[in-house]
């Protein structure tokens, strides 16, 4: 036999639930004895008093009431036994129920502020748990960086093969490095060619990650190198979609750009690599890096090429036990240090490296936003709280006259505050439940409209540990909005509020002060918030008023590639994208077509080394230039602006003299003072006698963001990059400008590759204003919650002081039907009335003014061209925060205006 104890506190406490508990079953025979053991000493007291010459009816009444409360002395003997929380914690609620059902108006009010309240906190919870709080799908993800290069014009970019050997060989604080980069590949298995995500990654990137695969393997250090097996792992997402989850696939070939790989392993549901989370999209198929030195170009060995040599891939790193990604910091700086000191860097470049914790870079870019917005949410939770606090307090003033009989009955101050307080939790329950409902749908909303860089956004739901917080929210409301109005009930005089009852009063100036206050504040947190969306409203209107250098209305985009299999050479790319140029154009409703390697505000550009005629670098400083491949109508269909010379044409070919478009910024740096018409411009890498002649130049376009420095560019035409500097671009966006809407030419433009080659799939179906949409998302979702929680604060606030002068104009209706009997004007009436929501509101104004000062300037990394303390949205949410409020308190102060002498008299 099993036997278990219990430590001496635990046996005492389950002992006393025990008793407690036979005790509520036994309580009707325990109300029946204590209503004996009553009638006993009632009976006992009327004796000796008839004994001292009373009469039997004077005898009875003065020991009873000698004898006092008779619920008192229940109470008493319950709690004395243990079991009348129990019992007594059943009859509130019953008896709040009951009271809740009697005033149906008020119990849907207040249990709706709550719900909306506990609701948008609720799902925002939601929406940090998933983001912020649940585990990254990695293996001790604590013990992994990210390893990023920086330099003079990049604050965080790639990593050279040279930097990973030094990396792996001269800084102890790393255990493992591995490098990875990404793309997307042609999938063909099966009647529907896809284009998918794909990972490039060095064999020993998922066991640094702390993840194997849920079927077969991982990639081997043999198939990772060049002419290594060709070999594949799929995602568990497109395991399911386009293999059915069928776990023979393990050993079988699937066509991945033209070429049969075997599939090695399927890896979990979930598993990311650590740029993905703040991708458009997520890496479904994972195929070896398979590089080496020789093969990116590196130097074997500890030696470096100048400033690391050539920088394409991203670095994680598994760190040593017990070190931590600052450690490893400063073994980088002093490894660098060293490198600059020995020459291979130049100190111009001030290059370094920076080791990032993972969950840092998954959540480093969201995380003080979505913290942002889940601080307004709370505001918004608490004005709800205090709104309800507001209506608890005018029912406890309608009620004092209940209270007063409670008490004079015999009804403890505890007793009271505890029933009140039941009251707040049975209308917070009520509202926890519907704010749950609210919060799913919230849900749905913020992952419909959040911006794609939102990592894990996806994977918000309402859990268990979701509703868990519900639960929590819902106490607080509880316990925030029922304590004031529980305590001021509290202290009721049974005389007192009789006498107030007797002149037809509802309330007095102590208790209304309390009321007054608690709007007060509502108006304050409503001025924080609304500061805070008028701050995020303006920011996003300054981005959407920057020059982008383009004109992406009626521009319709695309991604294809050309794998190597089925266009061997530049040659048949170059014809493929010629002749698809000419089949789009000639689809009605499209005005211009081209292509280019990336687009503008999609994706970094990237820099590439330039040598031009005539410029002189200063000394260790090379001449880089961002670089774009595009083919002809790719200006005109994205709507550049030619400032000087011409765009590209058919006259561009593979075989023609070599040309180039340059913007703004390349003919300032390398032109200054020189025209930049006929200049010749030699890209690194190519033939030392390959100077491409400069024919065009263009304004600057911001393509790596918005906000970012616009650079030196130079344009390359698609066909002539093959030969100068011999690179082939395969993997192209389709960029179309269409006079009606671009999203109407999909079909068509689909059609028209499919009929070039049905093997090619098409991915990244966008707009461009889409794209420009998305550059902005962050704080645009930001400006969205912001401003939906502001109209929320103020709603609310209207109606807490809607509710407090409607208050005062019951409250003083006698007073108001004197005045106007001795000859106030209605106007007048107005204004004793309207001046108790003005003052309230300026109270308010001047508190919130002060907070949101204090409170936005953890705003200021999500701002653009506009400061925390911005005196223009501090003036206008004063204007708009003041008329809402204002405007709230003139319906019952016009009423007070037009109060009837004779009727306030009869009333009273």
């Amino acid at each position: 036999m099993l036997r278990f104890s219990l430590p001496e506190d635990d046996v005492a406490w389950y002992n006393a639930l025990g008793s407690a508990f036979e005790d509520l079953i036994r309580r009707r025979r325990l109300d029946s004895e204590m209503d004996e053991e009553m009638r006993h000493h009632i009976e006992m007291e009327a004796r000796r008093n008839a004994e001292s010459g009373m009469t039997s009816e004077v005898a009875r009444r003065s020991a009873v009431r000698a004898f006092g409360g008779v619920e008192r002395y229940k109470e008493e003997v319950r709690d004395a036994r243990g079991a009348g929380w129990m019992q007594d914690v059943g009859q509130d609620v019953r008896y709040a129920a009951r009271s809740l059902r009697r005033r149906p108006a008020f119990t849907v009010v207040a249990a709706l502020t709550l719900a909306l309240g506990i609701g948008a906190t609720t799902a925002l919870f939601g929406v940090v748990k998933a983001v912020l709080i649940a585990p990254l799908p990695y293996g001790d993800p604590e013990g992994i960086a990210v390893v990023w290069s920086s330099w003079r014009g990049f604050e965080r970019t790639w990593v050279s093969y040279d930097e990973y050997e030094a990396y792996e060989t001269e800084i102890p604080a790393f255990a493992a490095v591995g490098l990875f980069s990404d793309g997307a590949a042609n999938l063909t298995e099966g009647d529907e060619p896809e284009r998918v995500r794909t990972g490039f990654v060095m064999h020993q990137v998922f066991p640094i990650l702390g993840v194997a695969a849920v079927l077969g393997r991982g990639f081997t250090a043999e198939e990772d190198r060049p002419g290594g097996p060709p070999v594949a792992v799929l995602g568990y997402g497109l395991w399911q979609r386009r293999f059915g989850g069928d776990p023979s696939i393990l050993g079988r070939d699937i066509q991945v750009n033209g070429q049969a790989r075997t599939v090695v392993g399927i890896m979990p549901a979930g598993f990311r690599l650590p740029l993905d989370f703040g991708a458009r999209g997520t890496s479904e198929l994972w195929l070896p890096l398979a590089t080496t030195a020789e093969a990116s170009g590196a130097i074997p060995g500890p030696a470096m090429q100048l400033n690391g040599g050539s920088h394409g891939f991203y670095a994680v790193a598994r760190l040593a036990d017990a070190v931590t990604a600052q450690q490893a910091n400063t073994q980088l700086n002093a490894f660098f240090a060293q490198k600059v000191a020995e020459g291979a860097y130049t100190a111009e470049q001030q290059f370094r490296a920076f080791a990032v914790p993972i969950e840092e870079q998954v959540t480093g870019g969201v995380r003080d936003a979505l913290l942002i917005v889940f601080a307004a949410v709370g505001f918004v939770l608490l004005i709800a709280c205090a709104n309800v606090a507001g209506l608890l307090m005018v029912r406890g003033e309608q009620r004092r006259r209940e209270l007063a009989v409670r008490v004079a009955l015999g009804a403890g101050a505890r007793r009271l505050v505890r029933q009140l307080l039941t009251e707040a939790m049975v209308l917070a329950a009520i509202g926890g439940a519907l704010g749950v409902a609210l919060a799913v749908l919230g849900v749905r909303l913020v992952r419909a409209t959040a911006p794609a860089g939102l990592p894990r956004i996806a994977e918000t739901s309402i859990d268990p540990g979701v509703l868990l917080f519900a639960v929590g929210a819902a106490l607080l409301a509880a316990f925030l909005s029922g304590v004031l109005p529980a305590l001021q009930a509290s202290g009721v005089a049974p005389g007192a509020a009789m006498r107030d009852g007797a002149r037809g009063a509802t309330t007095g100036r102590a208790r209304l002060r309390w009321r007054q206050a608690v709007v007060a504040i509502e108006v304050a947190l409503a001025v924080v918030l609304v500061t805070g969306a008028g701050l995020m409203i303006r920011t996003v209107a300054n981005l959407l008023a920057i020059d982008t250098g383009f004109r992406p209305e009626g521009v319709l985009t695309m991604r294809l590639s050309t794998p190597a299999a089925w266009y061997p050479d530049a040659p048949r790319v170059a014809a493929f994208h010629d002749e698809l140029r000419r089949r789009v154009a000639a689809i009605p409703g499209v005005q211009a077509v081209g292509a280019a390697r990336i687009l503008p505000l999609a994706t970094d550009m990237g820099d590439w080394g330039v040598q031009v005629d005539g410029y002189v670098p200063p000394p260790n400083e090379g001449s880089p230039a961002d670089w774009q491949v595009v083919t002809p109508g790719y200006f005109e269909a994205m709507g550049l602006r030619l400032v000087a010379g011409r765009f590209l044409d058919e006259r561009d070919a593979m075989d023609a003299p070599l040309v180039l478009i340059v913007n703004r910024g390349f003919v300032s740096k390398y032109f200054a003072g020189r025209e930049p018409l006929g200049g010749r411009v030699r890209i690194s890498g190519g033939p030392s006698d390959a100077f491409a002649t400069v024919v065009g130049v263009v304004d600057d376009v911001r393509h790596n963001g918005l906000t970012t420095d616009v650079k030196a560019q130079f344009y390359a035409p698609h066909a002539q990059f093959a030969v100068s500097p011999g690179s082939t671009q395969r993997t192209m966006s389709l960029v179309v400008r269409t006079t009606g809407n671009s999203r109407a030419l999909v079909a068509p433009v689909r059609s028209v590759i499919r009929d070039l080659d049905s093997r090619l799939p098409v991915s990244e179906v966008r707009t461009m204003e889409e794209i420009v949409s998305e550059a902005i998302a962050a704080p645009s979702f930001a400006r969205t919650l912001l401003g939906l929680f502001g109209v929320l604060a103020l709603v609310l606030s209207a109606i807490g002081i809607f509710g407090i002068v409607s208050q005062v104009v019951a409250a003083r209706a006698q007073e108001l039907g004197i005045r106007a009997a001795l000859g106030a004007t209605p106007g007048a009436l107005v204004r004793l009335t309207l001046g108790t929501g003005v003052r309230q509101t300026v109270v308010g104004l001047s508190v919130g003014v002060i907070a949101a000062i204090v409170c936005t300037r953890a705003m200021i990394g999500l701002l653009h061209g506009v400061a925390p303390f911005d005196p223009v949205t501090l003036v206008a949410v004063l204007g708009v925060t003041g008329v809402v409020a204002i405007g709230a308190a003139l319906g019952p102060a016009w009423r007070a205006g037009r109060t009837d002498p004779m009727s306030v008299m009869h009333e009273g």
